[in-house]
């Protein structure tokens, strides 16, 4: 029920956004209110953005990251919606979502443009970005960003911003990310049935990096790895751009599988184990420390030494980073991870994960945060929460930059998905 006093969050109310995670395990709404300026300190990403209300609810009808329930995916985001609604005083019917899973690629393109006017402008820009994008896709694919990487003037390259600069030929190169048609359109159409516009749709982890790294680290190089409950998304970033992404389907859910096979207990009792007690190495449970362990209905309880359930989490862990750091190696990538990894995302949360993704990728890590927003102090800096503060953070920037490129009027650049594919430019 909403009351006349709840203030309306739609594509229309401008310093209000909203962030949708919809993952494998848990479906998360992020009401923030963005400052005037939107970001204003490069070390802390969230600077001026403001959580004024979250929302949880536990997710059905989403399997390593794809929708495989349309209507229970609903009800699960029609259920954190309503608790983010009472949370923040608001009524929600516009949010940016992300999205995840094995589907999705990123290739590169390059596009090249003749100057006519004396000056290059917003609109020679938008002309070369849409000469790179002038790719053939299949059927089955749909473009989710078209991010520009540097452009060349003239033949000078290493080029940000070319606005303003005299030539006469404009070239650009881009990262292409692309997603599954059906996918994207899925998630689209549980949001619709749960009430709700989306103005964006945004890949996860690019939505997380935006919330925990920093511009220096993105220009020094540096790997964001988002580990969820179904997927483990990769982004590498150097010199300021991506230069590749990749989506594993291993998650948190794998681990508490694995305790449950391994135990024989349900898997929510294995849920419960693996937050409690959980570790990814050996050598940090001592050996005379004990557990309990319930059966069915918790009727039964019985003793194991801790040793046991780290002996069936560690060789999941060594999996995960193994084949993260074979994606990091490939065309030597690594060389350029300056700043080396930052990890976020629930699964993390389990001690040991940052030591042992340091001894597998032979990289710095660091456990993520979205450093420089406020709020209630159970959500500030918690990495269960950065892909939604990222994607509601991404829908801040957005729409600021709309706002300045239409003298107040965004909402004239608001690009929708009725009736045909949305391309997200960043």
């Amino acid at each position: 029920m909403h009351f006349g006093f709840m203030k309306d969050i739609s594509v229309k109310n401008s310093n209000l956004v909203v962030g949708l995670d919809a993952g494998t395990t848990k479906v998360c709404v992020i009401v923030a209110e963005a400052g005037p300026a939107g970001k204003t300190d490069e070390r802390n990403p969230c600077s001026g953005l403001k959580i004024i209300g979250v929302g949880r609810a536990l997710s059905r009808g989403i399997k390593k990251g794809v929708i495989t329930n349309i209507e229970n995916t609903a009800d699960s985001i029609r259920e954190a919606v309503r608790a983010a609604e009472t949370a923040a005083g608001v009524d929600i019917k516009a949010v940016y979502t992300g999205i995840t899973g094995a589907h999705i690629g990123c290739f590169s393109s390059r596009g090249v443009i003749a100057v006519k006017e004396k000056e290059i402008g917003q609109k020679e820009v938008d002309s070369v970005i849409d000469a790179a994008s002038a790719v053939a896709l299949p059927f089955d694919r749909e473009m989710l960003h078209v991010i520009p990487t540097g452009y060349t003037v003239n033949g000078q390259n290493g080029i940000t911003d070319p606005r303003g600069m005299g030539g006469v030929r404009l070239e650009t190169d881009v990262r292409i990310i692309t997603g599954a048609a059906t996918s994207i359109q899925n998630l689209i159409k549980s949001c619709q049935k749960a009430g709700l516009e989306v103005v964006d749709v945004i890949l996860q982890p690019y939505a997380s990096a935006g919330a925990v790294l920093t511009d220096d680290e993105k220009e020094l190089g540096v790997a964001i790895i988002d580990i969820g409950g179904g997927t483990a998304d990769l982004m590498l970033f150097h010199e300021g751009h991506i230069c590749h992404a990749a989506v594993l389907p291993i998650g948190g859910n794998n681990f508490t599988n694995d305790v449950a096979v391994g135990l024989r207990v349900p898997a929510q009792e294995a849920e419960i184990l693996k937050i409690k007690y959980g570790c990814s190495m050996l050598s940090m449970a001592r050996d005379d420390e004990e557990i309990e362990v319930g059966h069915a209905g918790g009727k039964i309880i019985r003793k194991i030494p801790k040793s046991h359930l780290v002996e069936i989490l560690q060789p999941r862990a060594e999996e995960l980073f193994g084949l993260l750091k074979k994606e990091i190696m490939g065309n030597d990538f690594h060389k350029h991870m300056n700043s080396g990894v930052v990890l976020t995302g629930g699964a993390v949360l389990m001690k040991g994960m940052d030591v042992m993704a340091e001894n597998m990728l032979e990289l710095p890590v660091r456990i993520g945060a979205f450093g420089g927003a406020e709020g209630p102090a159970d959500i500030i800096n918690n990495p269960v929460y950065s892909a939604g503060v990222g994607l509601a953070l991404y829908g801040a920037e957005k729409e600021s930059a709309d706002q300045r490129d239409t003298g107040g009027n965004m909402f004239t650049r608001v690009k929708g998905w009725v009736g045909g594919m949305l391309k997200i430019r960043s």
